[in-house]
């Protein structure tokens, strides 16, 4: 955890050249438990320095000297020759394992931070909640057109258009969600996109594949393996977050630490391997999720180790 962490740290310098990106990948591709490694320590340092900036912003308005920038990034990022830019670039770009928010996710129509949940009405009878942590953009805001895209996160959409008017178009990782009446759930995370119709009928298409999703059903998309078959899925599972509750059936621990660290304050990092693949099943609810720990501890009878920063350590 010690090199991960040296390495996120590397990485947020502003100092990180090719050489240094090359010698991470291959770093983390020696094994397994460094990808993990990596993806823990960055997610960490993500959460830090929001909370990081939260205290500054408090301390600043009470000095009545509040920066209006929420994001800034270091001028040593634009210095060094070009190969320090074209580093900076590709960090701004695409930000490893989530380290900070992405190009594209800042400069989204509408933004979500950690536990927040937002409604949205956009033209042509579409309206959508958005979940944590989520980023949506408005291709055309053309009542005749409507066109948006989930840059990431999750959102629960509702459009309401007449058979004659143009559907709704959402596009996210390259796929398009196509409807004209229908509630759907739409989450497109770590590179995945999943997609479920809560009412009505919409088609998800890829290229050249298409599937059409009736009420009930659900589709799993990537760019590695295209788009999945429909599939029968729990609506009041999948759409419990719309409600304050995370629902989960015999999934691994380690998968709901993932989700809970979506919407948690700080972060939860499981520790022992084995524990992280003991299978959990319950309800939470997701504005009560500082007992989790806890929970997890009388469960499985799992050590907890409580850090500055709502870090808490699961072993």
């Amino acid at each position: 955890m010690r090199a991960a962490i040296a390495w996120v740290v590397r990485l947020r310098s502003g100092e990180a050249t090719q050489d240094d990106l090359q010698a991470l990948q291959a770093w983390r591709k020696q094994s397994s438990e460094h990808e993990e490694a990596f993806r823990q320590a960055a997610l960490l340092w993500r959460d830090l320095k929001q909370a990081a900036d939260h205290l500054e912003q408090q301390r600043s308005s009470r000095i009545g000297a509040l920066n209006p920038a929420r994001w800034s990034m270091s001028r040593r990022m634009f210095v060094g020759g070009a190969v320090a830019a074209s580093v900076s670039a590709y960090l701004v770009y695409d930000p490893p394992m989530d380290l900070w928010p992405s190009l594209r996710e800042l400069s989204a129509d509408y933004r979500t931070r950690k536990g927040e949940r937002q409604d949205i009405a956009l033209v042509g009878g579409v309206t959508a909640t958005l979940n944590t942590l989520t980023s949506v953009s408005v291709l055309s805001s053309r009542a005749d057109d409507p066109r948006i895209e989930l840059v990431g996160g999750q959102a629960a959409i509702t459009v309401r258009r007449r058979a004659s008017e143009n559907p709704l178009i959402v596009q996210s990782l390259g796929a398009r969600v196509v409807a004209t009446r229908a509630s759907f759930d739409m989450r497109c995370i770590d590179g995945r996109l999943s997609v479920t119709c809560t009412d009505g009928r919409v088609d998800v298409e890829y290229q050249q594949g298409l599937v059409q999703l009736d009420s009930g059903k659900r589709v799993d998309f990537s760019r590695a393996t295209g788009l999945g078959l429909a599939s029968p899925v729990d609506a009041n599972t999948a759409t419990a977050w719309q409600h304050g509750l995370l629902i989960v059936q015999d999934r691994p621990l380690a998968t709901v630490v993932e989700e809970v660290n979506r919407y948690r304050p700080g972060r939860i990092i499981i520790t022992d391997a084995t524990l992280g693949r003991r299978l959990m099943s319950g309800t939470f609810h997701l504005e009560r999720l500082d007992n989790f720990p806890i929970q997890v501890r009388e469960l499985f009878g799992a050590s907890v180790r409580t850090l500055p920063g709502g870090v808490v350590l699961l072993g």
